[in-house]
């Protein structure tokens, strides 16, 4: 049995890797965009070419990361995964020219995927019966890399002008650097009599593909990649358009970022006691009101309570989503189901904003979008709904999954 002490060491540098992977890699792009820019002189349009090309890098290897990972090992691809971000890092803070610039921002995307997939399926098998909490710890770092960004990188551009945001870029590397070290020292993957134990256990990645347990789940990724991506993109655009001033829609967005830290590892553990089907109803049901609100309720009242439901909510969906897509299977094939259906998440990230932009273009506005975030949402909740339950392992010394039951 692991000690307690060895599960906090292991959540920590989870909570470091996805603030490097998830928060610096991903999501940190859009507070940096507008001082890199105006370092490279481009416009809107050619940074939106730079982002799409990260999301590409992460889409076309996210699968291939879970397999290399079952056969090669969670801490070696890991390693490999951080080392892409992290030279990534480096390159865009050294990179004089745009169209260079797209090499290490592919470099990220393609990091992210070896990294965070392999992360999250070493520690739901090395801590089987503490996947939901598990899994919250390390996505919690992504709020706290935002957090951390949203400081450091306008500080940074006061200090040192258009040096800046390349000096965010270095500390990022830096810190992705430290992240190397430690996962080198303390992460592990599991011991080679569990994985003896379980390799019988073991089957083929287009077994798990075909199986219709992993592919409902990974249906309900793709919903939310579609719903998230917008909301995080156009909430703000629609709250000032609403009337909202800049300044109060900046505080409801620091306020998303602080709440959000905490949500995945409180779902995470009340899923791990009341179980990952009706946790998934409660968040599924609360994200579609949440999406509602401003759509009926244009208002700073109606924007206050959107925030709060989504921020309360949405990392804890990632986290219940994540953990029953490896409640199906065993331990040895925990990378592949997750990689399959982290697949579907980053289809609906990648298709999300064109939609969103369409239905704003024409003549329903923000509203449209987020009624269409809303019906798909609903979909989820469906889906959540025909969920089967996994039964959680006796101890955690057992290295297996019970198989799925038919919950009544």
């Amino acid at each position: 049995m692991e000690s307690k002490k060895n599960m906090w060491i292991y959540a920590i540098v989870g909570m470091l890797t996805t603030t490097v992977v998830l928060a610096f890699g991903r999501l940190s792009y859009g507070v940096i965009l507008p001082f890199m820019k105006e370092g490279l002189q481009i416009t809107y349009k050619q940074a939106g070419y730079l982002g799409t090309t990260t999301s590409m890098g992460y889409l076309s290897t996210v699968i291939f990361a879970g397999i290399l990972a079952a056969r090669w090992g969670g801490r070696r691809t890991v390693i490999l995964g951080i080392s892409f971000v992290s030279t990534g890092f480096i390159g865009l803070a050294l990179s004089p020219y745009y169209w260079l610039t797209f090499i290490f921002m592919l470099f990220l995307g393609i990091g992210t995927a070896f990294t965070y997939t392999p992360f999250i399926s070493l520690l739901v098998a090395k801590f089987p019966h503490k996947k939901g909490l598990m899994i919250g710890l390390a996505t919690s770092g992504a709020g706290i890399g935002i957090l951390f960004a949203g400081m450091i990188v306008p500080l940074l551009s006061q200090l040192y002008g258009e040096l800046g945001w390349r000096l965010a870029w270095g500390v990022y590397a830096a810190i992705g650097l430290v992240t190397i070290l430690l996962t080198t020292l303390f992460i592990r993957d599991l011991p080679p009599e569990r994985n003896l134990q379980a390799e019988g256990e073991k089957t083929t990645p287009m077994n798990i593909y075909r199986d219709p347990d992993i592919i409902r789940v990974g249906l309900i990724y793709g919903i939310v990649g579609v719903t998230y991506i917008i909301q995080v993109i156009f909430v703000m655009s629609f709250m000032i358009e609403a009337g909202l001033s800049t300044k109060t829609a900046g505080q409801l967005m620091a306020a998303n970022g602080i709440l959000s830290i905490f949500s995945g590892f409180i779902w995470g553990g009340i899923s791990d006691r009341m179980g990952r089907r009706l946790s998934l109803i409660a968040t599924t049901s609360i994200t579609v009101c949440a999406m509602l609100l401003p759509v009926l309720w244009p208002t700073i009242q109606g924007f206050t309570l959107h925030i709060i439901l989504m921020s309360c909510t949405i990392t804890g969906l990632f986290t219940l989503i994540q953990a029953s897509s490896m409640d199906y299977v065993h331990p040895p094939d925990m990378p592949v189901a997750f990689g399959y259906v982290t697949f579907y998440f980053a289809v609906g990230q990648f298709i999300g904003p064109a939609i969103a932009g369409w239905l704003i273009d024409g003549s329903g506005g923000f509203q449209a979008a987020f009624l269409f975030c809303s019906i798909c949402l609903s979909l989820a909740f469906l889906l959540t709904i025909k969920m089967r339950k996994a039964d959680v392992p006796k101890s955690q010394d057992s290295p297996l999954p019970v198989r799925a039951v038919n919950e009544n």
